[in-house]
Parts: C-alpha cells; sequence; structure tokens
C-alpha cells in the first residue's frame, strides 16, 4: 500500500510561476488522507507561496521548500538548513557579474532582491509566485544571514542559450549545493541540501519505505526524490534525464496526468495497481 506521496509543483501540478492548480487536487488530497496516505508538496519555492497553492488543504500536508533546504508543516518547521553565511557575499559578487540575471536571497518565508532588481521581476515575484518579496538592505548587517536558506538566480526561459548561472554550479562544488531547477532557475543551497535528503528524512520521521512511496517530477531537481520511490514518475514533457530515472511516464501536466494517477489510487484504497 502507497503511504506517502511527494511531487514537484512547478512543471509538474502547476503552470511554472502559477499559484493555481485544478481544484480536484484538493478534493483527492482529502480523500488520500482519509485513506492514511501523506502527502508533500516539493518545490523550489518558499513555504508562503506553497502555502497559497494548498490553501483549501494546508492543514493536511507536509511542505518540502527551498528545493529541501526547509521541510515542515503548515504551522511549524520540522527543520531548517541555512547556507554558511560566509559564502553569501562571495556567491552574490559572482551572481553580479551574470549577463540577463535576476537574483533572490531566499528565507523559508520571505525573499529579498537587491536595490538593482528590476520592477517586472518583483511583480513576477510578488504576483505570479506570491512570494513575501522585499528590498535587501543596503547594509546587510541588517537581516540575519543565518536565516537565508537559497540563493535563486532567474534567467529568461525564452533564451535559448544555456543558463549564465550554471557554471557557478561547479565553482561551487563542495562549498555549496548547486541545481537547474528549471528552464529559468539555478538555485544554491547548503551542501548536500536536495528534495531527495528531505523526503528521505520524511520518510523516517514517518517510518515509511521507498517501496510505500509514490513521486512525481519533471526536472533536474527532482531526480533525487524520484530516488527515494520504487513507484516514481516523471510527467510527461519532463526532461529526458528525469524520465530515465523515474519508473512510469505520466501524462503531461495539461492533462493533469498526476491527477490521474492519485484518483485511481484513492480509487484503489491505495493500492497501486500500476498504469
Amino acid at each position: 500500500m502507497i503511504r506517502l506521496i511527494a511531487t514537484d509543483v512547478d512543471g509538474t501540478i502547476a503552470a511554472d510561476g502559477s499559484c493555481e492548480i485544478n481544484p480536484e487536487y484538493y478534493t483527492v488530497i482529502r480523500k488520500l488522507r482519509a485513506l492514511g496516505i501523506q502527502v508533500a508538496a516539493a518545490s523550489g519555492r518558499q513555504k508562503d507561496s506553497l502555502l497559497d497553492l494548498f490553501a483549501p488543504v494546508k492543514e493536511k500536508i507536509f511542505y518540502i521548500s527551498n528545493n529541501g533546504a526547509g521541510l515542515g508543516c503548515w504551522n511549524r518547521e520540522l527543520y531548517v538548513q541555512g547556507m554558511p553565511p560566509e559564502l553569501i557575499h562571495e556567491l552574490m559578487a559572482d551572481v553580479a557579474k551574470l549577463p540577463d540575471c535576476q537574483m533572490i536571497l531566499s528565507g523559508v518565508d520571505t525573499c529579498f532582491y537587491s536595490p538593482e532588481t528590476e520592477d517586472w521581476f518583483i511583480r513576477y515575484l510578488r504576483e505570479d509566485y506570491h512570494f513575501e518579496a522585499l528590498p535587501l538592505p543596503e547594509n546587510m548587517e541588517e537581516i540575519d544571514l543565518s536565516g537565508i536558506v537559497k540563493i535563486a538566480v532567474y534567467h529568461d526561459p525564452s533564451d535559448t542559450e544555456p543558463h549564465p548561472a550554471v557554471p557557478l554550479i561547479r565553482k561551487m562544488e563542495g562549498r555549496l549545493s548547486g541545481m537547474v531547477s528549471g528552464r529559468e532557475w539555478v538555485d544554491f543551497m547548503a551542501p548536500g541540501v536536495s528534495k531527495g535528503r528531505a523526503l528521505a528524512c520524511l520518510q523516517e520521521s514517518l517510518q515509511i519505505g521507498p517501496e510505500e512511496t509514490m513521486v512525481f517530477g519533471d526536472q533536474m531537481n527532482d531526480i533525487s526524490m524520484l530516488q527515494r520511490a520504487v513507484h516514481s514518475f516523471a510527467v510527461g514533457g519532463a526532461r529526458p534525464e528525469v524520465k530515465a530515472a523515474a519508473a512510469h511516464v505520466t501524462a503531461p501536466r495539461e492533462e493533469d496526468g498526476v491527477l490521474q494517477i492519485w484518483k485511481k489510487l484513492a480509487d484503489n484504497q491505495g493500492e497501486y495497481q500500476g498504469e
């Protein structure tokens, strides 16, 4: 029997940067929870954005936020992994040299943008993602750097060139965990941070094994999470590397591929009977 479902958000159950999902997800989540099946939303987003997205059922699920830097319930954190403060200034200086990039420093529920940030990007953070976005103070000592869990670098996804921040992943290797989080984002967290590591902690806490776990994703930052489940799914439209890492492929997000699997699971009382 399946006892835990973990799903990526952007590109998997929601359009990139959207705070809307098919309302049927809320109905199915209630059915799954009534069967004793736990549900976790795993995303590069801040937790406050996830709480908005899952508002009708926010008290019923777990949240893996900021690509695994945070794990918690709606009203408390189970753990938070901050970035090494001494590396934040170095990475910010490197990102500032990149062409056509925007940068945010994320806490669990709040993110900061630099004075150079363009207005359209601030609106994008607040209106599309529903982020709690604040201006970074001129004096960095006014914020607690130990509370920064992620630095995210945005680049226009319509540009066909590789994301300019990708080379920084190798530069920071061993000191920070860097990963591609969709076509527009490259994220940097503390060493070892990943969705898979957070999911492993949740599995251990709930005493749920990989054979009782079902995972859904579409991007490179989801692979570590897919590896924690026997029943792993890449959505149609996922990157080829993600499809290769998954045991199954669902219908595309636009056809609610993930929702179809969840509804079958609920109908079968938590028993997964294959596609």
